[in-house]
C-alpha cells in the first residue's frame, strides 16, 4: 500500500470490498458501474485510490501497451471516477495530480457528480449526455411529459398488437445485441461480452437482473431490454430492436410499459446516453433530462509515442 498525503494507492487483493461497497452503497451518487462484483467482472486486477477508511474511492482501470500503463474505461460502464460518503470532502486536485504522476495517457469516463471546477489543462473534459427518468412520480404524471412524436408512435405500435413479457435469458440478449449492433461498438471484443455475461448472472442471482422483451402478435421477436436495479436506478445496459420491432415501434412499447410497470417506485430510469442524434432525441420524448457525465483526456506521451493509441 502507497500513500502520498491522505489517498492510498491499492493492488486489487488489498482493496477491501466490504468497505468499498459500503462507500458506494452510502454515496449519494454511488453507481452500479463502481461495485466491487461489476469492477472485479468487467475489468479483473482493478485497482484503487481511496481516503481514510474509505471515505472516497476512485477505482484505477489500466492497461499497457508498449510498455506504458495508460487508464481506459472499460466496456459497458458508463461513468466511473469518485464516489464518496456523505459529507467527505473529496481531495479532487491531488487525486488528479497523483493520476498524471503515474498515466501518461487516459481516455476516462468520471460521473455526473463530479466537481469540474478542479479538471484544468492539461486535463481536457468533455461533457456527455445521459438521459434519466425520476420514476417516482407515478406513470400517469410521467406519461403527461411525453412529447408529441412518442406519443405518435406508440398510438401506431397499437395496430401491431404487441406482447410484452419478462424474461432471464440474457445471453440472447447479448447474441442479439451482437447481430445487430456489433458493427457501431468494434472496440468492443468478444471477451468483453463474455465479462458482461457474468455480470448478468450475478445479478439475476443477486434479484438485480430485470430482462423485457417484446414479440408480435405471431410470436415473433421484436425487441429486448436488460436492465440492472442498485435499488436507486434502473440501468438500461442494453437495449434491441430488431428491423421488424423498428417498422413496429417496438422500442417505444417496450420502454413505455417498462416506465409503466415501475413507475411509482423511488428509482431513476438511467437510459444510458446518448450523444447520437437519433439516439439523443428518442430518449428525450420521454420526457427524459440530461444529467451529463464528463469524459476526461489526458495524454504526457512522449512525442514519438503520442499516436499510440491509434
Amino acid at each position: 500500500m502507497l500513500k502520498v498525503a491522505d489517498i492510498h494507492f491499492l493492488q486489487n487483493d488489498q482493496i477491501d470490498k466490504q468497505q468499498w461497497d459500503k462507500c458506494i452503497n452510502t454515496s449519494l451518487h454511488g453507481l452500479i458501474y463502481a461495485r466491487s462484483f461489476y469492477l472485479d467482472n468487467i475489468c479483473p486486477g482493478w485497482k484503487a485510490l481511496t481516503g481514510d477508511n474509505y471515505g472516497w474511492v476512485l477505482s484505477i482501470t489500466n492497461r499497457t501497451k508498449f510498455g506504458i500503463s495508460y487508464l481506459y474505461q472499460p466496456p459497458f460502464t458508463q461513468q466511473s471516477g469518485v464516489f464518496a460518503k456523505p459529507g467527505v470532502v473529496v481531495p479532487y486536485k491531488e487525486i488528479l495530480q497523483w493520476l498524471q504522476q503515474h498515466y501518461k495517457f487516459w481516455e476516462i469516463n468520471w460521473n455526473y457528480a463530479t466537481d469540474t471546477n478542479f479538471i484544468t489543462s492539461p486535463v481536457n473534459i468533455t461533457p456527455a449526455t445521459n438521459f434519466v427518468l425520476n420514476l417516482s412520480a407515478g406513470y400517469d404524471r410521467i406519461a403527461v411529459n411525453y412529447h408529441k412524436d412518442l406519443i405518435k408512435n406508440l398510438n401506431r405500435s397499437k395496430r401491431f398488437q404487441l406482447k410484452y413479457r419478462p424474461t432471464n435469458d440474457y445471453n440472447k440478449g447479448i447474441e442479439l445485441f451482437k447481430k445487430h449492433y456489433a458493427n457501431r461498438v468494434s472496440h468492443v471484443k468478444e471477451d468483453d461480452y463474455k465479462k458482461f455475461s457474468n455480470i448478468c448472472s450475478y445479478s439475476l442471482n443477486n434479484q438485480m437482473f430485470i430482462g423485457r422483451e417484446v414479440f408480435s402478435d405471431k410470436n415473433e421477436f421484436l425487441a429486448m431490454a436488460l436492465i440492472l436495479n442498485d435499488g436507486k436506478r434502473l440501468y438500461n445496459l442494453m437495449n434491441i430492436t430488431t428491423e421488424a420491432g423498428r417498422q413496429a415501434e417496438a422500442n417505444h412499447f417496450l420502454l413505455d410499459a417498462i416506465l409503466r410497470e415501475f413507475a411509482g417506485n423511488e428509482l431513476l430510469f438511467d437510459f444510458e446516453g446518448s450523444d447520437l442524434p437519433g439516439v439523443k432525441a428518442f430518449y428525450k420524448n420521454f420526457g427524459a433530462i440530461n444529467q451529463p457525465y464528463y469524459m476526461l483526456t489526458y495524454n504526457n506521451l512522449p512525442a514519438l509515442v503520442k499516436l499510440f493509441k491509434k
